[in-house]
C-alpha cells in the first residue's frame, strides 16, 4: 500500500491501552518511513458519548475527530439506507492504517472492525442511522447476516477503500494477549475467535442469579454501564436475574438515555417513537427495554434509589450481597449464582454437557 512520497493517515481507537498505542505507533512510522512515506497523520477515533478514555494526544500528536463538527464527505449509501459521510482529510490518505482493540459491544457484537470508521471516523447523522437499526432487532452476533449494525458498518469500510488494520486482543490485565494485522475484515474474522477463546470461559447450566461488574470505564455512569448486560445473557437462564454492579459515579451519563427511559415505559410504545423520532442515546434505552422484557434487573450503584427504580425501572441496592440476597428470596434458596468479576470482557458461554 505504502509507495515514496504517499501520505498516511493512522487512525487510533482511544480504549487502547496509552502504552500499547505509544509502541504501535512508533513502529508504524519507522516502518512507513522506510517505505518513502513523507507524511503521517495521525487520527483518533471519535466516541460521540463521555467515556473517559486515556487520551494520546498531548504524546502523539492526535488529531481528534468530532462527529459534530468535522469535515465530511458523503462517499455512497448502505443497502440499510444509511448515508455514509466520512472524515474528508482521513479518506485524502494514500496509507490508511487503523488501531484498534477488540472488546464486547451491545450492538455490533465486539469493536475491533468496522466501527474504527462507522461511528469512529463519521458524521453525527451517519451514526445515529446506523444505531436507528437496532429498532429492526437486537443482536450481539458477529454474523453480519444477523447483524445490522455490524452488516451496516462493513458496508462503509467497502466505500471507504483498503485499511490496513492493526488489531489487538485484550489480555484482561492492561495488556495485549494477541495482535493481528492485515486487511480489516480478515484481521476482524481472526480477532474475534482469538477473544472468545480467551475470555469465554464455558459452563455447563444457566444460572438463576448472574452478578456482572461493569468495570472502572464502564461503570462510571449508567449509559455504559447497563450495555454490559448483554455479555452476561449466555449465562443467565430465561427470566432470571442479573444483578449489574456499576458505580454510576458520574451519574446517569447520557440526557436522551434518561430522557426515552421516563417517557416509555413499553417497550412497544418506545419502538413506535423511534420510528419517527430516533435520537442518539435512545438506542441504549431501548436495549436496556429489551433486557428487561427477558430477565429480573437488580442495580448496585451510587444512583439515588429515584433513579434506578422510578427511571429505569430497575431495582436498587447499596451493595452486592444485598442484592444477591434480595435474588435468592425471590428464585428460591436453591437458586445457582454465578459471579462474573470482569463482566465488561467476560462472555460466558452456554455449553451442555
Amino acid at each position: 500500500m505504502a509507495k515514496p512520497g504517499a501520505i498516511a493517515g493512522v487512525l487510533i481507537d482511544p480504549i487502547v491501552p496509552l502504552r500499547v498505542q505509544q509502541q504501535a505507533v512508533e513502529i508504524i512510522r519507522t516502518k512507513l518511513r522506510a517505505l518513502g512515506v513523507t507524511e503521517i497523520k495521525l487520527f483518533s477515533r471519535s466516541r460521540t458519548s463521555n467515556v473517559e478514555v486515556q487520551s494520546s494526544s498531548a504524546d502523539l500528536g492526535v488529531r481528534i475527530l468530532d462527529p459534530k463538527q468535522g469535515d465530511f464527505a458523503e462517499i455512497g449509501k448502505t443497502s440499510q439506507g444509511t448515508s455514509i459521510f466520512l472524515e474528508k482529510d482521513l479518506l485524502a490518505c494514500d496509507v490508511r492504517i487503523s488501531l484498534s482493540i477488540v472488546t464486547p459491544h451491545f450492538a455490533s457484537g465486539f469493536t475491533g472492525g468496522p466501527d474504527i470508521l462507522l461511528p469512529g471516523a463519521s458524521s453525527l447523522d451517519t451514526i445515529a442511522k446506523n444505531r436507528s437499526l437496532m429498532i429492526k432487532g437486537l443482536s450481539g452476533s458477529v454474523d453480519i447476516r444477523e447483524n445490522l449494525v455490524l452488516s451496516d458498518a462493513f458496508e462503509a469500510y467497502k466505500m471507504a477503500g483498503p485499511f490496513y488494520s492493526l488489531t489487538f486482543v485484550p489480555d484482561g490485565w492492561g495488556a495485549v494477549d494477541a495482535v493481528f494485522s492485515g486487511e480489516l475484515e480478515s484481521v476482524f474474522r481472526e480477532a474475534v475467535p482469538r477473544y472468545q477463546q480467551v475470555h469465554s470461559p464455558r459452563i455447563d447450566r444457566r444460572s438463576d442469579v448472574v452478578v456482572v461488574a461493569a468495570g472502572k470505564l464502564l461503570g462510571m455512569d449508567l449509559y455504559h454501564g447497563v450495555r454490559v448486560l448483554s455479555n452476561a445473557f449466555g449465562a443467565v437462564r430465561k427470566e432470571g436475574t442479573i444483578i449489574l454492579v456499576a458505580e454510576c459515579s458520574r451519574g446517569i451519563g447520557d440526557q436522551s438515555f434518561l430522557e426515552f427511559s421516563r417517557r416509555f415505559s413499553d417497550k412497544k410504545e418506545l419502538v413506535s417513537e423511534l420510528r419517527h423520532k430516533f435520537k442518539l442515546g435512545s438506542h441504549v434505552s431501548l436495549f436496556l427495554q429489551d433486557a428487561l422484557e427477558r430477565h429480573r434487573i437488580q442495580l448496585v450503584s451510587v444512583l439515588p434509589d429515584l433513579y434506578a427504580r422510578d427511571s429505569f425501572k430497575l431495582k436498587p441496592s447499596r451493595t452486592a450481597s444485598s442484592a444477591i440476597q434480595q435474588s435468592i428470596r425471590a428464585e428460591g434458596k436453591e437458586a445457582k449464582v454465578l459471579i462474573i468479576a470482569r463482566g465488561d470482557l467476560t462472555l460466558p458461554t452456554f455449553t451442555p454437557a
